[in-house]
């Protein structure tokens, strides 16, 4: 039997509207030249894969989407997603019949993955459009401006079945206020543009700008910035707070499963890590590590831990384990099993971000999205809301 809202042991709500409203008020920040790709990797940041992206193909206008990997840009074809997808990380061998087959776009930044595109294309009887990943300063995949890039040109130049339709760059240090380093990356870029075009290479899509850079650094736009958090409301950029108004569009919640009453000195859950130093009144709570809830968020030292919501009051996280996690409910009045536990989102005045929970964890809100597994059930709300 698949997961229900009513016997899942946790829930997180998407309100797609949000999106909606999201997309709208990240377009009239950056205009109406320049186009909006989604990146879907990551099970979309935690949002879920599929319906998500085919809500912003139906209802918000985007025609451009990227995947991390392989597996997820194949999921989307395969739920009907027919629209543009590049795969901006690299290519298994295996993979590359899948690749071609499924019309994919690839990034190229060495000789041996355009080759062998090129042969299955040819095989296939196909074209493969391919982006070229200039690496600017991130030194994690893609060539250098010079030499290499050269050498790259002259090797897709040799390839007929592959057409190069883009050219991009990611930007390291989008999210500091010191757009030194961001400056250096574009004029390494701008160097790459121009020798591509004295290659008599002009490509159709030139893309530089994330989601920081979408907000804050607009002289990063070119033709199309690349945003995943973004959408989903998490504004990461230097300077003001949330400057474009977004709304975080998911609410994770889960169900008290136990109450009961810990006295000082007791051990509490595995290798004895919570001692309580008074009587604790402690609620268990349907989700834990299974769930993707970061473990750095609980530690021994109970002061530095997370809070959840219950009944509109902040309470604080005492261990996780796999399926459930420990709640110090000893200041909240009339907690029985069954309540509900906001573990990301608003329970009355008060609310808790995923920028909060990277903050207390030590990490980043993309982390603390990212690492939700599937375990949770995905429930989309305004799912039809049209144009």
């Amino acid at each position: 039997m698949p997961q229900t809202i009513e016997n899942a042991n946790s829930v997180i709500t998407v309100d797609l509207s949000k999106v909606k409203r999201n997309i709208e008020r990240i377009r009239r920040h950056i205009g109406p030249d320049v186009k909006i790709m989604y990146t879907a990797k990551s099970n979309g940041y935690g949002h879920g894969l599929v319906v998500p992206t085919l809500y912003m193909r139906d209802h918000c206008g985007i025609r451009y989407f990227a995947t991390g990997m392989l597996s997820e840009a194949v999921e989307l074809r395969e739920a009907g997603l027919k629209d543009f997808i590049l795969v901006l990380g690299g290519i298994p061998y295996t993979g590359i019949p899948d690749f071609v087959s499924n019309d994919l776009v690839a990034t190229v930044y060495e000789d041996t993955i355009p080759q062998a595109l090129d042969a299955e294309a040819a095989r296939q009887g196909k074209k493969v459009r391919v982006h070229i990943k200039i690496d600017t300063g991130l030194r994690r995949i893609g060539v250098r401006v010079g030499e290499e890039l050269a050498h790259l040109i002259e090797t897709l130049k040799s390839l007929p079945n592959l057409e190069i339709d883009g050219v991009f760059t990611h930007l390291a240090n989008a999210y500091s206020l010191d757009k030194t380093f961001t400056n250096q990356q574009m004029a390494e870029f701008t160097q790459a543009l121009e020798q591509l075009r004295e290659a008599g290479i002009q490509p159709r899509l030139v893309h530089a700008a994330n989601t920081a850079a979408c907000v804050a650094s607009p002289e990063t736009y070119y033709d199309m910035v690349r945003l995943a958090a973004l959408i989903f409301g998490y504004d990461i950029s230097p300077g003001i707070p949330n400057r474009l108004g977004l709304e975080p569009v998911i609410q994770w919640t889960a169900p008290i499963l136990s109450v009961h009453w810990a006295e000082a000195g007791d051990n509490v859950s595995y290798y004895r890590f919570f001692t309580p130093k008074r009587r604790t009144k402690i609620a268990i709570v349907g989700f834990g590590m299974g769930d993707g809830y970061v473990r750095s968020l609980v530690t021994k030292d109970t002061e530095h831990n997370a809070d959840v919501l219950i009944h509109g009051r902040r309470a604080r996280i005492l261990d996780l384990n796999v399926d459930v996690a420990y709640i110090d409910v000893t200041d909240i009045p009339d907690v029985k099993m069954g309540d509900t536990v906001t573990i990301i989102g608003k329970d009355g005045d008060d609310e808790i971000t995923s920028m909060e929970l990277g903050e207390v964890g030590g990490t980043s809100s993309g982390h603390i999205c990212c690492a939700i597994t599937s375990r949770p059930l995905r429930y989309y709300i305004n799912a039809s809301s049209g144009d």
